[in-house]
């Protein structure tokens, strides 16, 4: 593994503008004598590199470009060139009270017919040649009109198919999401009024009830009162049967003298009479209370039964309504929830068929971006290297148009020691010089190292590192041969001036300059960094400074 050390100006450098060679002393031109001779130099701004150099050749990388697009994939769609039919939007909200959901669903069917994976591009003729250089947009190909305006029918088919069943479905849907929105209200309105409701109409039954318990307690008091009628009537009833039984006494006592007495004993059969018709009248009376106390309890029984089946009847009104009152309540809260599964449902259904209708519209996009007035352009920039394609050939998925040299896999591969390898930067720039090009540098990045190999003829481990080079490099060919330098140290931003412009007297360094009057004196400066070609100046020299170089020539 030969190994070449070269010391570096840096990158950036400020170009040294231009080397005016004068003859600034003249001595006497003796013969055998040497002539002291003056350029100038000016003092360059920039960074000063020390790296490890070694030759390389470029491999420049090759870059196909393809025929990606799948013409079967575009025309052989299940939407392509099919007839579609709304299947019937069924089911609505009231089927949920009754425990079936009732979505709504529209269904689309497609007729089986697909385009024949017959067509295809046909090439009518090559536009380029091998070794041509081209720019991306170029034309490569023509292609004939009647395979491209074949499969372009196909696709702007397939772009009305899909957008007719997209506007069909749109309007099927319209009664829909009108009834989803009339049901929707409507259990928003039942569950708002809820509570109401359940109120109003259970009133009627607590009424019913009400009356019923009142006609009982009036039946039972106007029994009651009837009882301390009767009771009256009893006591009366009783004064009644002293006052006959006295009388009949009195009668009794006085039959005997009744001839004798027939004043008195008139009086006396006047009064049992009085008495027994009062007692007589006391018994209608009481008879008919009683009648009309065993009424009463037959009212007092009815009224009872009528009570309890009003009680009955309340407490299962208020269990219905109720139920009723929840199921509107929740239904209420649930019917967003309804809705929008409804309305999700036939948003999916038109989504569907929206998504059917962009993506024949992106086919067709995609394959006029591909094919353009029946051409087919360079996607990459290069120099030709193989054209696969010929006229009457097809194009399909994968077929490679064209093969160009790559210009962004520009290559150089490198041998290096493991010590040299150990002492590079591997993130850092990369310099690299070309014989052909003297005045410009390239540049690269390492890439790619390999795994460590063993030289047995040499006794080394080495590296092999791919540099991949950066910027513009299409004035670069395959083979070429360069030096590829890789920088071990670095300074930026400095100023510096050739090393020939420098001597030393003892331990101070100094350059030779020309004063005001064109004379030529020394000035002391301070050095620091060299790359073996220029050096550092830290003090007493600034970017633009002109100094002199200083060298001997002999009589000829």
């Amino acid at each position: 593994m030969k190994r070449k050390v070269k010391l570096l100006s840096g990158m950036g450098a400020v170009a040294v503008i231009g080397i005016l060679v004068v003859c600034l002393c003249f001595i006497g031109r003796i013969h055998g004598e040497e002539e002291t001779v003056y350029r100038e130099t000016k003092v360059a701004y920039g960074n000063l590199t020390v790296g490890i150099t070694e030759e390389a050749t470029v491999k420049i990388g090759t870059l196909e470009q393809r025929f990606d697009l799948d013409i079967s994939a575009l025309v052989d769609s299940d939407a392509t060139n099919s007839q579609t039919q709304a299947g019937a939007i069924q089911g609505d909200f009231g089927n949920m009270r009754n425990g079936n959901t009732g979505m709504m669903s529209f269904g689309l069917f497609n007729m089986d017919s697909l385009v024949s994976q017959s067509q295809s591009l046909e090439v009518a003729d090559v536009k380029v040649t091998v070794g041509q250089e081209i720019k991306e947009g170029d034309l490569l190909y023509t292609l004939t009109s009647e395979s491209v305006d074949e499969i372009r029918k196909a696709l702007s088919d397939d772009i009305d198919d899909t957008k007719a069943d997209y506007e069909a479905l749109q309007i099927a849907q319209e009664e829909s999401r009108t009834q989803a929105q009339q049901e929707y209200d409507t259990y928003i309105t039942n569950g708002k009024y809820a509570t109401l409701i359940y109120e109003n109409e259970l009133k009627t039954y607590q009424d019913a009830l009400e009356e019923a318990v009142e006609a009982v307690d009036d039946k039972q008091n106007t029994y009651n009162e009837k009882l301390l009628e009767l009771a009256e009537l009893q006591k009366e009833y009783a004064q009644a049967q002293e006052f006959l039984h006295e009388a009949q006494g009195a009668v009794s006592e006085n039959y005997s003298r009744r001839y004798e007495n027939a004043y008195y004993y008139t009086v006396y059969l006047n009064t049992r009479d009085t008495a027994q018709k009062l007692a007589d009248q006391f018994q209608e009376e009481i008879d008919s209370m009683n009648e009309e106390l065993t009424q009463l309890s037959l009212d007092i029984q009815a009224a009872l039964r009528t009570m309890s089946q009003s009680q009955l009847d309340y407490e299962k009104a208020k269990l219905d309504l109720g139920q009723t009152q929840d199921i509107d309540i929740y239904y209420a809260n649930k019917a967003s929830e309804w809705y929008d599964i409804q309305t999700a449902s036939l948003d999916n259904e038109l989504s569907s068929a929206k998504k059917s209708y962009d993506a024949a519209v992106k086919k067709l996009d995609e394959f006029d971006s591909f094919v353009q007035d029946n051409c087919v352009l360079s996607n990459y920039s290069g120099v030709v290297t193989e054209i696969p394609l010929s006229k009457g050939d097809t194009l399909s998925k994968e077929s490679i148009l064209v093969v160009l040299n790559d210009y962004g896999a520009v290559t150089m591969d490198v041998s290096l020691s493991k010590d040299d390898y150990n002492a590079v930067d591997k993130n850092g720039t990369v310099n690299i010089a070309f014989t052909a090009y003297p005045d410009e540098t390239y540049y690269g990045k390492i890439t790619e190292v390999t795994d460590a190999e063993y030289d047995s003829s040499l006794g080394n481990v080495y590296f092999t590192v791919t540099v991949t080079m950066q910027g513009e490099v299409s004035r670069l060919y395959e083979g070429m041969t360069g030096e590829v330098t890789f920088v071990t140290k670095e300074v930026k931003q400095v100023c510096y001036v050739s090393n020939r412009a420098v001597f030393r007297e003892g331990t101070k360094s100094y350059v030779k300059v020309q004063d005001d009057n064109k004379n030529i004196v020394k000035k002391e400066i301070t050095t620091g960094f060299s790359d073996g070609i220029h050096v550092e100046v830290t003090a007493g020299l600034s970017e633009g400074d002109i100094v002199l170089i200083e060298s001997k020539v002999g009589e000829t």
